[in-house]
Order: C-alpha cells, then sequence, then structure tokens
C-alpha cells in the first residue's frame, strides 16, 4: 500500500494535465467526450482507502447485494454486505428493503441544495403485486400470452440495478460523504422512515413554473452545447434501449414457443412398436434438440440483457438526471438575470437591497455552473467508460454463446443424421 507521500506525487502530473487541458468545450463538440487525463478517469484513486478525515475521495464503502432475496408479503428484502475501506474491520450483512433506498434517495437530494449535482438516478420500484407481474409478463411474452414470470427471474436484474445504484452514490465525491448515506451503511438496522413518501402539489406546480425555462438562452456557450447535447442524446439512448429490450423480448417469445414444440413433441403416439415405435424416439430426440437450441437462445437473450441492456436502461434514467441538473441551473441563469434587472429599475432608496439579491444570485449560479462543469466532465468520463466496457462484455458473450450453439447445435444434426431408420423391404 503506497504513503499519503507517494501519492501526492503521483497525483500531481495528473493535476497538472487537467489544467492544461480545461478548455472551454462540451460533449456536443469534443471536450468530456474526448479520451482526457484526470484523476476521474484514471481507477487508481477510486480504488484507495479512505476516511471522513483523509483527502481522499470517495468510496469509503464497498456496497455488493447478494443472492439472498425474500419476499414477505409485498416487501422485498434485499441481504447487502457492505465494507469499510478507510478502515479494517469485518464486512457488516444487513437487510434492506426497496423503500429504504427510496428514502436514502430522498434525504440526499433533501439535504445537498447544490444545484450543480447530478443525483445518481434511483431505479424504479419492482413489482410486487400479481397484477404488476402479469403486466411485466405481457411486456415481455406478449399481450395474448397467459404465461406469468414469477419474481425470483427479476431479483437478480433488480440487484444490479439497486448495486449499481449505491455504488455510483458512494462513489461521489459530495454524496459519498453525507452522514445519511453513513447512517444507512453502517447500522444493521435501517433508518426510520414514514410510511410512504409523497410529492405536494406545490411540488408539481414548481417543476411546471421551472419548465418554462427550459428553452432560455444560455449565457455560456459551453453549457449551450451541452444542453442541445443532452436533449438530443436522451431522446437517442432512450429509443434504442426500448428497440433493445425489444429484441431481448422477442427472443424470451421465441424461447417459450420453443418450449412449447418440445413439449408437444414428447407426446407419444400409442405403442412403442414398430413405426410407432420408431416415431416416438425420432420426436423425442427432436425434442431434446428444440430444448438445447432453446438453451442457447435463452443464454444470448440474458446476456444481452446483463450487458448492454443493463447500460442503456441505466443511463437512459441518468441523461434524465442530467438534464435535470442543467434545468435547475438554468433557472439560477434566469433569476440572476432577473435580479440584475431589478437592479437598473430599483429606486435609490431600495438600491442596496437590489444589489444584494443581486449578487447572492450571482454568487449561487457561479458556484452552480462550476460544480456542474466538474459533475458533467465525470459523468462523461464515466458514461463513456461503462460504455466500452458493456459493448465489451456484450460482443464477448454473444461470440461467447453463438459459440456454444453451433457446437450444440451441430452436435444435434449428428444425432440426427445417426438415427437408425427401419428399412422398408420391396414388395
Amino acid at each position: 500500500m503506497m504513503d499519503e507521500s507517494s501519492l501526492d506525487v503521483a497525483a500531481a502530473p495528473e493535476t497538472e494535465v487537467d489544467l492544461e487541458r480545461e478548455d472551454d468545450k462540451s460533449s456536443a463538440t469534443e471536450g468530456p467526450d474526448s479520451p482526457d487525463i484526470s484523476a476521474s478517469s484514471s481507477p487508481v484513486p477510486m480504488m484507495l482507502p479512505s476516511s471522513p478525515t483523509s483527502d481522499f475521495p470517495p468510496p469509503r464503502y464497498s456496497v455488493k447485494f447478494t443472492d439472498n432475496v425474500t419476499k414477505d408479503g409485498d416487501a422485498i428484502k434485499y441481504t447487502i454486505n457492505v465494507r469499510k475501506l478507510h478502515e479494517t474491520g469485518d464486512i457488516l450483512t444487513f437487510v434492506r428493503e426497496y423503500e429504504d433506498l427510496q428514502f436514502l434517495d430522498h434525504q440526499l437530494n433533501a439535504h445537498n441544495r447544490q444545484a450543480g449535482i447530478i443525483f445518481p438516478s434511483l431505479p424504479i420500484k419492482p413489482a410486487t403485486d400479481p397484477a404488476g407481474a402479469e403486466s411485466r409478463s405481457k411486456k415481455q411474452l406478449g399481450s395474448n400470452n397467459r404465461s406469468i414470470i414469477g419474481d425470483s427471474s427479476q431479483w437478480g436484474k433488480d440487484c444490479r440495478m439497486l448495486e449499481k445504484y449505491l455504488e455510483m452514490v458512494v462513489s461521489h465525491p459530495i454524496l459519498g460523504k453525507d452522514q445519511h448515506l453513513s447512517s444507512f451503511l453502517e447500522n444493521s438496522d435501517p433508518p426510520p422512515r414514514p410510511a410512504k413518501l409523497k410529492k405536494g402539489w406545490l411540488s408539481g406546480v414548481k417543476d411546471r413554473w421551472d419548465a418554462r425555462n427550459y428553452s432560455a438562452k444560455d449565457c455560456d456557450d459551453w453549457f449551450a452545447k451541452e444542453r442541445d447535447w443532452a436533449t438530443t442524446y436522451n431522446a437517442h439512448i432512450k429509443d434504442a434501449s426500448e428497440k433493445f429490450n425489444n429484441v431481448v423480448n422477442a427472443r424470451l417469445r421465441l424461447v417459450q414457443q420453443m418450449g412449447h414444440l418440445a413439449g408437444a413433441l414428447n407426446i407419444t403416439v400409442a405403442g412403442n412398436e414398430g413405426a410407432n415405435g420408431v416415431y416416438n424416439k425420432l420426436n423425442t430426440g427432436f425434442s431434446g434438440c428444440v430444448d438445447t437450441a432453446k438453451a442457447g437462445i435463452e443464454n444470448e437473450a440474458s446476456s444481452g440483457e446483463t450487458t448492454m441492456g443493463s447500460y442503456l436502461d441505466l443511463y437512459s434514467r441518468c441523461l434524465e438526471q442530467e438534464n435535470a441538473m442543467l434545468l435547475r441551473r438554468t433557472c439560477l441563469m434566469v433569476e440572476h438575470e432577473n435580479a440584475c434587472k431589478a437592479v437598473e429599475k430599483a429606486r435609490p432608496n431600495r438600491e442596496e437591497a437590489a444589489k444584494t439579491i443581486r449578487d447572492d444570485a450571482e454568487k449561487e449560479f457561479q458556484e452552480c455552473s462550476e460544480v456542474a462543469k466538474s459533475e458533467i466532465k465525470a459523468f462523461h468520463q464515466r458514461r463513456l467508460s461503462e460504455f466500452r466496457q458493456s459493448m465489451l462484455y456484450y460482443v464477448e458473450g454473444q461470440i461467447k454463446c453463438s459459440r456454444e450453439n453451433y457446437s450444440t447445435l451441430a452436435n444435434c444434426l449428428n444425432k440426427i443424421k445417426d438415427f437408425p431408420l427401419p428399412q422398408v423391404k420391396e414388395s
């Protein structure tokens, strides 16, 4: 393990390069999207242990969801392993429900009022009632299908998404040091939470009021380009995610139909002697081949869903959070512009108060812009890095499945070719 003095020396060149490359660029051109050398782009600092009193950035915790998932009524309980990286100790294991994570997300948003933060996106609550399971099954298998996909088949996907959410929270330079996160991860019992979180009607009014500023012209070209890019890319990645899910669902429907076909082929004709016996044996062999092909297609769908499908779903939600942050900054910009106009129109006896309001608005807007720029750059570096990784895993998984399918189908073909057929004698 390196000591702090050696870490400072190693980190110095990276900081130097970062300052030299601090250009006024946007991800719409070649800013955060271009390869860069920075502290956040290197995996080394993120792997170093940190403590609340040290200068090391988060993560301060390692979080892992286990396969031990249980259901109690409508509540799904996840078992989580947490290890502190800034001190030695045993792994803490505890149980949390989705509502606990939802309340944590609410606390992080409520107690971190810096408008420039891109908050990690919490996945939607998994369906727990029969109606939700039926709706999910119809979406995946078709509206005319009567089969129901069990909850346990979705738990693995839910665990991956929730684990990714906590991973992004603990790795965040601001949220990773939040006291509510520490309380959530360091105590065996979940923090007290209300029975149900409800948004007041005023929050909806405020959202609609702020949305009026969405088309306001930005005073900074960098942010103007970023806003245009985020709006366009958000629509594209949502469309890509939806179409990719349609491909996965089509494969799942094919898998189910092949299962029905394999089952139908196992229905025997009366008698195992003579032509009927040969017919039954041939159908049984062909049914095994169909089952083998079904398993291969199912593996392809599962591999695609856990790699590229997870990435598209995650960043379609993350782009919504970036757009929400950019809208908050735009609202602060409009407030600052209005405050400047108010100073020009203020009467002499109210000019000092108007200037104070203008200075406060300017300070808040500048602080938000500084945080937002660093957040956006870190966001794009992580987005591109995870895209490369997801694409690599997706291609490798599909190639592996295709090779296995080719091998098994070749064996099935040889098996059918070698099936002994009775010789028919000419009369």
